[in-house]
């Protein structure tokens, strides 16, 4: 899996932390870890394999999910949110328990309400476009029209944070601003996910590059995706601790193994 930072990112870490809010900026960071792997685990219960992560301040970037059915793409795309409301009730009860902690984790409780609110309204690249794209059929269409709201919606964030500049600086309007607009106008072309049950479909349009990957028995499943894509053909050679060939398998074998397995089991328990 290939997990890149975006400067936004860094951008967004040097604002909080040079007006005094590192703690604010620790919280944030762990609700976009909680946020993030709910996406994953939901993702790889309906089959689903992470390939690459893009993290912003917000969320990571995500594929527009042309390759997600209905159910999955709505799951997926909740999953963040409600992970971070389930924390949020949760640290409610945690407060109700033990007061003494409300001090020293009210930062965490906003940055799970306001990064859930944030990610469920229906513009790209948020997660709430991933649940309207499971509701349409003309996901083309449907991705042109949120990415015009996302723009229209960074413009707005942007005049608060320029009003704020009047009644009490927020960089999180203009952080959002320059997220919401970099992710509706510059997508990933690149596939976040790739599904089990469509390795096999080729863009042979554009032509398809032969390519051939050597890894270990001992090798997780779901690691065996993140070489598959639609513009390469990978035949796998699974070799022992010492390089010698146990077996050869194909695209379609992986299906095959990955269809009536867990992806965090091992290849070689297949073999």
């Amino acid at each position: 899996m290939k997990i890149k930072v975006n400067p936004l990112f860094f951008a967004f870490a040097l604002a909080l932390v040079a007006f005094g809010h590192a703690f604010d900026f620790v919280w944030m960071t762990l609700a976009l870890l909680v946020h993030e792997g709910a996406h994953v685990l939901m993702a790889k219960s309906r089959g689903f394999a992470l390939k690459n992560m893009t993290i912003l301040p917000y969320g990571a970037m995500m594929s527009t999910g042309d390759n997600f059915d209905k159910t999955s793409s709505i799951l997926i795309g909740l999953a963040g949110p409600l992970s971070n409301f389930l924390c949020a009730f949760v640290l409610v009860g945690v407060w109700w328990l033990f007061p003494s902690t409300y001090t020293y984790s009210e930062a965490f409780l906003y940055a799970n309400l306001s990064l859930g609110i944030f990610n469920l309204l229906p513009v790209y690249p948020l997660d709430g476009s991933r649940v309207v794209l499971g509701f349409c059929k003309n996901k083309l269409r449907a991705i042109k029209a949120m990415q015009i709201a996302g723009i229209l919606c960074s413009f707005c964030l942007l005049a608060l944070f320029v009003a704020s500049l009047f009644f009490g600086i927020n960089f999180s309007y203009g952080i959002m601003a320059v997220f919401l607009f970099y992710g509706a106008t510059f997508l990933l072309k690149e596939q976040t996910y790739t599904s089990v049950c469509d390795i096999t479909n080729k863009n042979y349009s554009s032509g398809i590059e032969q390519k051939r990957v050597s890894v270990l028995a001992t090798t997780p499943i779901v690691r065996l995706f993140h070489h598959v894509s639609s513009s390469t053909h990978t035949t796998f050679d699974i070799v022992d601790c010492n390089g010698k060939l146990l077996k050869t398998l194909t695209e379609t074998d992986l299906k095959n193994i990955a269809c009536k397995a867990k992806l965090n089991q091992e290849i070689g328990d297949f073999l």
